[in-house]
């Protein structure tokens, strides 16, 4: 790069410098010139109107003291007495400067002179106002100064010039008005102006000359060491972290050269630990995702024949950071990072951190064969708890897999093929999927789904089917679960677990449970006419369930729909956690004054606490249908089943069991107290016709065995285990 030398600096800092500091220098001076123009300029009008005020007040002096009492007709003056007296206003005015000074009567619409002054040229010429002619001057504005009774000064032109005069009006002895006036030429104000600017602008060149030196001088002292910092500055950009600026003093600049030079050395360090954070995970010293795929790209230029590219997330990690916090959770993943980067990294395989609780692991030289065993690690890994701050943490995870060179031929393509079977394996609950292609398929069905449920509500696609919940007791149906399901115009009947997390995910959901409120209350409503009275479920989210504004909506449709409160229960499903606590239980107690019932549903799979279910004013709870259909397989589940009837009733609730299929299902739950039942086994869900029919029709139910919960809990098991299709084992 050439370096400009001197003072050929149109690009150089010492240039802008210099060419700030002559800105700065014209601006001052130019206003600095214009503040004395300014001063000048208005000392010169100041003292004009100084001396047209003072001749005003001259001229009566000047005239006889009868002067005024006499010239009251044309002949009352000579004319000799006159031109004296022209003369000697004339020498007046000479003296002070002033064009013209002279006197005007009003005599009926003329305005006539009085006095006036000329110089002897012009009184040769007979160019002068003679004793009692017209003036033919702006005679209207001297009116209007005459009716005002106030001195004014005006700016005029008239057959003798251009003038800025001052007109002053007076009253005689006997009171007949006049008015004097006083001129002055434009033309000497404009000489006297043009002087000033003259001085002026001397002034402001002297001044900007003494400015300009002085910028020099400062330009060439400022930018020195500012020359000697920027090419410290490229040394460091062309590499050479070595670079120090040789600038010694006490000023800022010497300052900031010392803060360079430690700055220079710092930055070496800092390169260093960059390219080191570029590539790895800060929280778990693993791989990042931007090393993880240059290793994969890095091993594709090597021409394997196959390698696996596995990526997992951890299942509901969520709940550990919204229970415990994310420090447990950052901690968590910490420690799980160190267990994987310890137990993988042999023989090529990279282990990486991709975000949040996703991991990947390139596995080299693994194909579909190999694969099972690669999992079988991963897995034995995340099977071991994970300790911190005294809690096991038991994690779960969904892997997918992609194998080179079947499922891409890059990194990316690799890394998102992975997660395509990831999510898969998730929404499948299987603990680990390989990529297929349909798998692509389907999430774009998913999606199609998803901008077609944006429509569904509107175009009434939804229906409510109505599945009967059984008093096992004696039979009786007097309540029913609405369950709703899609209707698509292309795609047919969509089951719930293929819409609901979209609408959930969405907040859509919300826009849904409300229809169905209105549907289910509609028809409780026609039912109750003729004759009908069934209590009808409605699943709601915990999300709603703490809105405020839902309650109102709750309350709003029962009064529009003229409805029994009592015919409607509200579901909130215990999955969902509560992050607004007093919110919900406010609302709930609203909703149990409106007179709605309250049911807990999936009771046993989330993470509400006995604290709060205590506290929860709810009506009924029901058993999560994972344990009352491995009532049939694991006999373990009997005493959790039982215990949670149990509690349900020392807390004063109606329990319910879904999912019933099997009648020593049913046989079981009679024997413990289980106050309802619905299943399978008695009916499926059936649209709200098809439910009335069945309803009126008396069905049949399965063999109700009698209630021992009320007798001794000891000989139970016994029982239980003679029930066909409950599986033996022992009861502790």
């Amino acid at each position: 790069m050439t370096r400009q030398l001197g003072w050929g600096f149109a690009n150089t800092i010492r240039g802008k410098i210099l060419a700030v500091f002559v800105l700065i220098n014209l601006v001052a001076t130019c206003a600095y010139s214009f503040y004395i123009y300014s001063l000048k300029s208005d000392t010169i009008r100041q003292e004009i109107d100084k001396r047209l005020h003072s001749a005003t007040a001259a001229a009566p002096l000047m005239l006889p003291r009868d002067y005024f009492d006499r010239a009251q007709r044309p002949d009352a003056v000579s004319g000799d007495e006159y031109r004296r007296l022209m003369a000697d206003f004339d020498r007046y005015c000479q003296t002070v400067g002033l064009r013209y000074l002279y006197v005007f009567m009003p005599v009926g619409e003329r305005l006539v002179y009085l006095m006036d002054s000329a110089t002897p040229a012009e009184v040769q010429r007979g160019r002068y106002g003679r004793y009692f002619t017209a003036y033919e001057g702006p005679v209207p504005t001297l009116k209007d100064i005459l009716a005002e009774g106030r001195p004014r000064f005006v700016e005029y032109r008239d057959h003798y010039g251009e003038f800025r005069s001052l007109f002053v009006p007076g009253v005689t002895a006997d009171g007949r008005p006049y008015l004097i006036g006083a001129d002055v030429g434009t033309s000497y104000i404009t000489s006297q102006l043009r002087d000033a600017l003259r001085q002026s602008l001397f002034i402001g060149f002297a001044t900007f000359g003494v400015g300009l030196l002085l910028s020099l001088l400062l330009t060439w002292q400022l930018s020195r060491p500012v020359e000697a910092l920027v090419s410290g500055v490229r040394r460091i950009e062309a590499g050479d972290y070595t670079a120090r600026v040789a600038w010694r003093s006490r000023d800022e600049l010497g300052q900031l050269a010392t803060s360079f030079n430690t700055m220079s050395g710092a930055v070496a360090e800092r390169e260093r630990e960059m390219l080191r954070l570029a590539f790895v995970d800060p929280l778990t010293g693993l791989a990042n995702r931007t090393r993880l795929i240059e290793a994969i790209e890095s091993h594709l230029s090597g021409g394997p024949a196959h390698f696996a590219v596995v990526l997992f997330d951890l299942d509901q990690f969520k709940y550990i950071n919204d229970y415990l916090g994310y420090q447990v959770g950052d901690a968590a993943i910490a420690a799980l990072g160190r267990r994987l980067g310890g137990a993988l990294g042999g023989g090529g395989e990279v282990c990486a951190r991709l975000s949040g609780d996703e991991y990947a692991v390139l596995f080299p030289e693994t194909n579909a064969a190999q694969l099972p065993e690669r999992l079988a690690r991963i897995e034995a890994m995340l099977a071991q708890p994970v300790v911190v701050a005294g809690q096991r943490l038991e994690l779960g995870a969904s892997i997918g897999v992609a194998l080179y060179p079947e499922h891409g031929d890059s990194g990316d393509l690799l890394l998102r093929h992975a997660e395509v079977a990831m999510y898969a394996a998730k929404r499948l609950h299987h603990g680990h999927a390989v990529y297929d292609p349909g798998f692509e398929q389907n999430r774009q069905t998913q999606l199609a789904l998803l901008s077609d449920l944006r429509n569904a509500v509107a175009e009434n696609q939804f229906v409510v089917c109505y599945q009967p919940k059984v008093r096992m007791k004696d039979g009786e149906i007097d309540a029913a679960e609405a369950l709703v399901r899609w209707r698509h115009p292309e795609r047919g009947w969509i089951p719930p677990n293929d819409f609901i997390p979209f609408a959930e995910q969405t907040g859509r959901l919300r826009a849904i449970t409300q229809w169905v409120i209105e549907d289910v209350l509609e028809r409780a409503v026609q039912w109750a006419r003729e004759g009908i009275v069934l209590t009808v479920s409605v699943n709601v989210g915990m999300s709603d369930a703490e809105d405020a504004a839902f309650v109102d909506f709750v309350e709003d449709a029962l009064i529009r729909l003229q409805a029994d409160p009592a015919r409607l229960c509200l579901e909130i499903t215990e999955t969902g956690g509560m992050s607004r606590q007093l919110e919900l239980m406010g609302n709930l107690e609203r909703l149990r004054r409106l007179g709605v019932k309250l049911s807990i549903d999936d009771f046993g799979t989330g993470y509400s606490s006995f604290a709060y279910l205590a506290q929860m004013p709810v009506h009924e709870l029901k058993i999560d249908r994972s344990f009352v259909q491995a009532l049939d397989f694991k006999f373990e589940n009997v005493s959790i089943v039982r215990s949670i009837i149990e509690l349900g009733h020392i807390l004063g609730l109606q329990v319910v069991a879904e999912g019933v299929e099997t009648e020593s299902a049913w046989q079981a739950l009679a024997i413990m107290g289980c106050d309802e039942a619905q299943g399978y086994l008695v009916a499926k869900p059936m649209p709200a016709e098809d439910f009335l029919r069945w309803y009126l029709a008396t069905p049949l139910l399965p063999y109700t065995p009698p209630d021992m919960s009320i007798y001794d809990t000891s000989v139970m098991p016994e029982v239980l285990q003679r029930l066909p299709g409950v599986r033996a084992g022992d009861p502790s």
